[in-house]
Order: structure tokens, then C-alpha cells, then sequence
């Protein structure tokens, strides 16, 4: 999954690197006088006139786009299939183990808990990692145009960067007491709706 992220991260660089190159073609009929640098390139073209390299450059634009659409929905499909299957396994796992524990280990506890571990915890669990994963994958890509950006302009990168990070510690530091506190809470509640649906349904 990590790789298949550097690759997402390259694609969404590359395709924000080729706007400006891009609106540079587009904006300026004397590419060779303005950027020297890309003499040799437009040599091996064969020297295209003006209309025929805005054509060649939005053709690639395109093309880059496309295969980055392509790949991002491969990479989301990817994502889902891991971490189902990640639920999957670990709630099979969780009732095998429940169910080779002696018999004392089931008089000890309700049955409620064990269906809440198996089922409700193991989701919760396995949405954490996949909004681990998508946090990972757009932390690569805002790494990759953090690095394209201070290339390009590094006093801007940099007062986005200080703006962006002070807002999200900030996001944290309200939020982190409250989440933790409302996780114990939704734990708790949802053994006992279980607990209370067993025991209703069984009276029944």
C-alpha cells in the first residue's frame, strides 16, 4: 500500500508541476527565447510551431491526468479491498479465540461484550486504519508539492506551512480530550445496546 502511495504522491506532483508549464505554453509565442533550456527538446520535435506545442502539451496534460485518475481509482480500490479483508480476518480470528476459551472464561463474561469486540470494535478499529492509510496517502502528496513548491517559491511554502501546521495542532489540541473521551462513552453504550437486545429477544 505504501508504494502504490509514492506512486499516487509522484502522480498528483507531476500533475500540478505541468500547470505551470502548461500556462507557459500557452501564454508565450517565443518559448526558445524566453527558456533557452528548452532548445534541445523542441529540436528533437523538429521545431513544431507554436499552435502545434500548445496541442502537443495539453495532449499530455491530459494523458497525465487521465492515467492519474486511473491510478487513484485503483489505489482507493486497493485501499478497501486491504482493509475489508483486515475486518474480515480480525473478527474471525477474535470468535475463533472466543470460542476455544473454557467454559469458565463465557460464565465470566456477556456474551454481549464478545459479540461487540467481534463486531462493532473490530469495525471501528479497521476504520481507524483506513483513515490512517488515506491521511498517509494525502500526507505523501502534501509532501510532494511541499518540496515542489519550495523549489519553486520558499518563503510562500514556508508561511503555508507554519499557517497549516499551527492550524492543525491547534484542531488537535481542542479536540484530542474530547475524542478520547467520547470513544470510552461509545464503547460502553454500544455493549450495553447489544447486552439489551440479547437479553429482550431471549425474555421474548
Amino acid at each position: 500500500m505504501f508504494g502504490l502511495m509514492l506512486i499516487g504522491m509522484a502522480l498528483e506532483t507531476l500533475g500540478i508541476g505541468l500547470v505551470i508549464p502548461a500556462l507557459a505554453l500557452m501564454t508565450h509565442g517565443e518559448l526558445a527565447a524566453k527558456y533557452p533550456a528548452i532548445v534541445p527538446w523542441l529540436n528533437a520535435l523538429g521545431n513544431p510551431s507554436h499552435e502545434r506545442l500548445v496541442i502537443i502539451g495539453m495532449l499530455t496534460l491530459v494523458g497525465v491526468y487521465a492515467v492519474k485518475s486511473l491510478f487513484l481509482v485503483f489505489l482507493a480500490w486497493q485501499l478497501a479491498s486491504f482493509v475489508f479483508e483486515l475486518q474480515g480476518s480480525l473478527s474471525q480470528r477474535l470468535f475463533i479465540g472466543y470460542l476455544r476459551q473454557p467454559y469458565v472464561f463465557h460464565l465470566l463474561r456477556n456474551s454481549a461484550e464478545l459479540i461487540r469486540n467481534t463486531m462493532s470494535q473490530v469495525t471501528g478499529y479497521t476504520i481507524v486504519i483506513q483513515d490512517t492509510l488515506l491521511l498517509l496517502a494525502d500526507g505523501l502528496v502534501l509532501l510532494g508539492i511541499s518540496v515542489l513548491l519550495i523549489t519553486m517559491e520558499p518563503l510562500g511554502a514556508l508561511m503555508i506551512a507554519s499557517t497549516l501546521g499551527l492550524a492543525s495542532w491547534g484542531f488537535n489540541h481542542l479536540t484530542r480530550e474530547r475524542l478520547l473521551r467520547w470513544g470510552v462513552a461509545a464503547q460502553l453504550h454500544d455493549g450495553l445496546r447489544i447486552q439489551h437486545l440479547q437479553q429482550g429477544l431471549g425474555a421474548a
